[in-house]
């Protein structure tokens, strides 16, 4: 045992693998005595947060415990699911081959397109293609769907799930016949024709498995539907016609009703009531409130209304939970660890809102004085125009080198050749590189950034190959003004800040708790050892 917190005991296998795992920017920059105690104090702090929000009464507050059960509920939920409502579902082989077949998942289809913009031109093509033009030709001609116009509109192998997400008709898929082309498709605000060539069988073993999850969970949401409804006749659930009426008068005042809205007794108001509890009000409320439709006044104008919401995101849960209560699932040690855990990171997140996110708070003064003491994070990046020629291979790209030096090729001319970054050229060859280069085509834009004006450069490995480039023009890194990165200068503070008011707390409840911490030295070198800790080192500075 290295430390202990109360009757929590903190040992050498828990610290050393703690340490282990903990990402290199986080760790101790020597390998001294004080990176231990550096080490073990991020171990205890996390215990320390546990005693203090015990001791601020949150474990017990009512907007943790409000989080916690419907965590816990949700929870609950998928227990049952898998412990008691599995078994009732069966699958069968043949359940899997029926759907196989049934919903045309055995077969592939060769498919080719044109994609259109306008409807008029979309009859106008068909009427040419039903007068004998060829299908390619007008693909090529007219599609707006670049990848497969040079290929007279070939878009390649589907099965029926991938054709109706190109917005092909299942009837379409299954029927038309090989050669013939469609009638005029809508596909959203376009429109497209299509044609079919030769199939090809898709073996079941491929698709096996993801037909029997799926029939799998469409047969567990049947047998969860059928268990609450035996539930709701098994626990006598009612709808108290009072609750309902506060849910309206209230309605007339707040579109959204909200639990703040409520007095503590109408809070506790029965809007449901079944053989050992009750949904309250406020209960109802607060789980309605999370869904974005409530925000029209959902959920609370009648009876009907109320009864369509609750069946729909509260009852279910609630009765699960009182099945699985009854049965004793709520009991068992694996879920009890799950509570508590899930208890102590909901209040120390609470306490930590209180106590770092609430009181650390920059105004716009405090994010200008950082923006002008930090100027440099506030650089744009550079911009660059450039020609560019990318290679597969280093060995075409060494010999294009040598053609250029001979004479015998201009890097504009091979821009123009080489296709392989085309979607990211001008008409005329040239590339911009800014910001998203610098985040997609890192290795690329490091070395343009290194790049002399006009001069030839490479060949270059980047992320797709072997690039040879010459930069043409670049605009150099200028400081923002504070007025478009104040948003950026304040969150950039406001981390700043909270990390050192964290660092600084936790060293207040170190001694605030000393008298409850107790540490073993000799313990703590042998979990953490001068080798160790050397090796951490030197991971570090690689």
């Amino acid at each position: 045992m290295v430390a202990r917190v109360d009757s929590t005991e903190i040992f050498a296998a828990e610290l050393h693998a703690f340490v282990e795992q903990m990402p290199a920017g986080l760790r101790a920059r020597t390998s001294n005595e004080g990176a231990r105690m550096s080490y073990l104090r991020s171990l205890l702090a996390k215990h320390l947060l546990e005693l203090e929000a015990r001791a601020q009464g949150l474990d017990i507050s009512f907007e943790v415990q409000a989080d916690l059960m419907a965590r816990w509920r949700e929870h609950i939920l998928k227990v049952y699911r898998n412990e008691v409502l599995a078994s009732q579902v069966q699958i069968s082989e043949a359940d899997i081959r029926a759907y196989f077949t049934q919903k045309g998942l055995d077969r592939r289809r060769q498919v080719a397109g044109i994609l259109l913009d306008e409807e008029a031109l979309a009859h106008e093509i068909h009427a040419r293609l039903a007068a004998g033009e060829d299908f390619a030709e007008l693909a090529e001609q007219y599609t707006i769907d670049e990848r497969s116009a040079t290929q007279g509109g070939l878009l390649g192998f589907v099965d029926l799930e991938r054709a109706q997400r190109l917005r092909i008709p299942a009837a379409v898929f299954r029927e038309l016949q090989a050669g013939q082309f469609s009638p005029v498709l809508p596909m959203g605000k376009r429109y497209q024709i299509v044609r079919f060539f030769q199939d090809q069988p898709v073996p079941f073993a491929e698709r096996r498995q993801q037909i029997y999850d799926l029939l799998y969970e469409r047969e567990l949401v049947v047998a969860e539907q059928r268990e609450i409804r035996h539930l709701e006749r098994k626990l006598k659930l009612q709808l108290v016609s009072e609750g309902v009426k506060l849910l309206q008068d209230k309605a007339e005042l707040y579109t959204r009703v909200r639990r703040s809205h409520l007095s503590a007794a109408e809070s506790a108001q029965p809007l449901f009531t079944y053989r050992g509890g009750s949904v309250t009000l406020g209960d109802y409320v607060d789980i309605l409130g999370r869904d974005l439709r409530s925000l029209s006044g959902w959920g609370v104008q009648d009876g009907e209304e109320v009864v369509a919401a609750a069946g729909e995101l509260v009852l279910g849960q609630w009765l699960i939970f009182e099945a699985a209560r009854r049965a004793a699932i709520t009991d068992g040690r694996n879920q009890q660890r799950w509570l508590e855990a899930n208890r102590k990171e909901l209040m120390i997140k609470k306490l930590r809102k209180l106590e770092i996110i609430d009181k650390v708070q920059p105004d716009r003064e405090d994010a200008r004085d950082f923006y002008e003491d930090n100027e440099k994070l506030f650089q744009t990046n550079g911009e660059y125009i450039l020609v560019e020629v990318l290679l597969e291979t280093e060995v075409e790209a060494v010999e294009l080198r040598r053609q250029i030096a001979r004479g015998e090729q201009t890097l504009a001319s091979l821009a123009q050749q080489y296709p392989l970054r085309a979607e990211m050229r001008d008409e005329v060859g040239m590339m911009h590189m800014g910001d998203y280069e610098r985040l997609t085509l890192p290795r690329l834009y490091k070395a343009v950034q290194e790049a002399e004006l006009n001069a030839i450069v490479g060949p270059v490995e980047v992320e797709d190959g072997f690039s040879l480039f010459k930069v043409l023009d670049r605009e150099e890194r200028k400081v923002q003004p504070f007025s478009e990165v104040e948003s950026k200068a304040r969150a950039l503070l406001r981390g700043q800040q909270r990390e050192q008011r964290f660092e600084e707390w936790i060293d207040s409840l170190m001694d605030k708790y000393d008298d409850r911490i107790a540490i073993s030295e000799r313990a703590l070198a042998a979990a953490l050892p001068d080798t160790f800790l050397q090796r951490l080192t030197r991971d570090g500075q690689e």
